[in-house]
This record gives C-alpha cells, structure tokens and sequence, in this order.
C-alpha cells in the first residue's frame, strides 16, 4: 500500500502551540508520530514523506532510519527540514489505478491537468478558493489534517481516491 505524511516537525516545540497539538513537549509528540505510522504502514508499503520532517540533523536521522527500518520511504525537502538531511529531492511524481499524482510539500496553485496534488505546509488550514477547478484535486496530507475523523496518522492513498470519488467528506476539517 502507499501512504502520505507530512510536517511533523519533529522537536519543534513550537509547532505544538502553533497548531494546537495535543501533546505536553517535543518528545512526546515525536514518539506518537513514530508510532502512529508504524501502526498503519506496514513492511511492503511505501511512506512519502512531504517535507518538514524534523528540525535538527540528529533527530531527523535517527527517526528516518526507524522509517526506513520499517517501510520504503522517500523523503522530500520541506522548508523547516534539518539543512544536511539527505531527502529524495523537492517533489515527485507517481501513478496509482491509471490516476497521476504530484507529491511535493507545498501547495501550488496550479500544476499538470488530470494529476492529483498531494501536499503539506498548510497544517490543516484551507487554502482560499481559485477558479481553476484542479484545486478540487489537492489535498493537504499533514499530520494536522482530519482524515477519516482523525489526525496525527498517515494518509493511504485509497484515502485519497475515497476523497476524489466522493465517498468520503473531502472537507475536513482541522479540529
């Protein structure tokens, strides 16, 4: 299975007041993403990460390995990743059921026709309507993103195609 995850900013205390995260310090949150993921995303499955990963070289290291022990991951470049961390660049491209995908962490306002975009950086918060009807085909994949009335979790990509087809409640909200 493919999953999608992004911003976790791990220990960066910040971000827990920032987005009203649920956690008492850095530590614990880092260790409840880590396990979050480990719960879902199993050994044959790929784990795209979409930037903002961890703050510091070490921390961003260690909690790759774990990630990378576990699954196959590909790591792209956020803004507030570790300046050495080794990532897989800015953005990729992937198919799934005949269907495009274009992973990177930031929104864009416009990209490829008939081609999802899979993004984080907004944390959650909706991005002002556009008229260009591709907007209908992005979605923010952060951790502080509600998918399926949780947070804090990957999100699969039969999520995602939930979401295009209509089976499942394409605005969710951040709680």
């Amino acid at each position: 299975m493919i999953w999608f995850t992004a911003d976790w900013h791990l220990d960066h205390y910040n971000i827990i007041r920032y987005c009203d995260r649920p956690f008492r310090n850095a530590h614990e949150m880092n260790g409840a993403l880590l396990l979050n993921a480990l719960e879902v995303v199993g050994p044959n499955d790929t784990l795209y990460v979409l930037g903002d990963f961890a703050f510091g070289r070490d921390v961003y290291d260690a909690y790759a390995a774990a990630l990378n022990w576990h699954c196959q991951t590909v790591f792209l470049r956020g803004n507030h990743d570790a300046k050495q961390a080794d990532t897989d660049g800015l953005a990729a491209e992937m198919k799934h059921n005949k269907r495009r995908y274009y992973l990177c962490h930031y929104p864009w306002s416009t990209w490829r026709p008939n081609t999802v975009m899979l993004h984080g950086h907004s944390h959650g918060n909706h991005l002002p309507p556009n008229a260009d009807s591709r907007l209908r085909m992005r979605f923010d994949v952060g951790v502080d993103t509600v998918w399926d009335g949780r947070r804090y979790y990957p999100v699969s990509v039969e999520q995602v195609e939930a979401k295009i087809h209509g089976t499942a409640d394409i605005h969710d909200r951040h709680e």
